[in-house]
C-alpha cells in the first residue's frame, strides 16, 4: 500500500510564495479595470446629462437650468433637479461609482455666466455657445468635481466663482467632461489650448471683463 503524499514545508512555502506573487501581478491589473469601468460609467453619465441639459434649453427658448447654491435632491431648485423635473433624469445618474463621500459628483460650468450677471447667479443660452469664438466643441460644461468640495448632499455642484477643476485628479486614472456641444471627453488634464471654461476665448480661469 503506497503511502499518501505529504508535502514538505519547503515545498507549502513555495506554493504560498507562487501565490503571493500572482496576487501581486493580478491585483493592481484588477485596480485599473475597476477605474476604467468607473471612468465609462462616467462617460455614460455625462452624455446622459448633456444631451437633457440640451433637451430642457430646448424647451425652454435656449435657457438652460440655472444653478442655485446648496440644495438637495427632490428641491424645486437647482441645475439637477431641473433635470429631474423637466427630462426625468434619475439621480444615479449624477454620480460617479467612485466618489465614496457625496451623492453627486459632477459641477455645471457657471464662471462666464456668474460674472456677466453682476456675480449672481444665471443661466446659460444656446446661443452663447452658437455664437462663441471658440465653439461649443471647446466649451467646458459640466465636468467631475474634486471629491473633497462640496457637502455632502449638496445636488448643485457648480463652479460660480470657486475653482472646482479637478486638478491631480486619481478617481478613476483621468476625469470625464462634457462640452457645450453635447459630446463627452476623458482627460488625464485640461489642455487649454483647446478647451475653455468661456465663449470667447480659450483659456484657464480668470475674472473675464465681459
Amino acid at each position: 500500500m503506497k503511502n499518501n503524499p505529504v508535502f514538505t514545508l519547503v515545498e507549502l512555502l513555495i506554493v504560498a510564495a507562487i501565490i503571493a506573487i500572482l496576487a501581486g501581478l493580478l491585483l493592481p491589473a484588477l485596480s485599473k479595470a475597476r477605474d476604467m469601468a468607473a471612468g465609462s460609467n462616467c462617460i455614460g453619465n455625462l452624455k446622459q446629462i448633456g444631451l437633457m441639459a440640451i433637451q430642457y434649453a430646448d424647451q425652454y427658448d435656449g435657457r438652460y437650468a440655472p444653478a442655485v447654491c446648496d440644495p438637495v435632491w427632490g428641491d424645486t431648485e437647482g441645475w439637477t433637479n431641473n433635470l429631474r423635473m423637466v427630462c426625468n433624469a434619475q439621480k444615479k445618474i449624477f454620480k460617479c461609482s467612485k466618489d465614496d463621500r457625496r451623492e453627486f459628483s459632477y459641477s455645471l460650468n457657471c464662471a462666464e455666466v456668474y460674472v456677466r450677471n453682476n456675480k449672481n447667479f444665471g443661466s446659460w443660452y444656446d446661443k452663447e455657445f452658437s455664437r462663441s469664438k471658440i465653439g461649443a466643441s471647446s466649451i467646458i460644461l459640466i465636468e467631475e468635481s474634486p471629491t473633497k468640495m462640496f457637502s455632502t448632499t449638496d445636488c448643485d455642484h457648480d463652479n460660480y466663482t470657486q475653482d472646482t477643476e479637478p486638478v491631480n485628479f486619481d478617481r478613476h486614472t483621468g476625469f470625464v467632461t462634457g462640452f457645450a456641444d453635447g459630446h463627452t471627453e476623458k482627460l488625464q488634464k485640461y489642455d487649454f489650448t483647446r478647451h475653455s471654461y468661456y465663449t470667447y476665448e480659450v483659456s484657464r480661469w480668470k475674472n473675464p471683463n465681459l
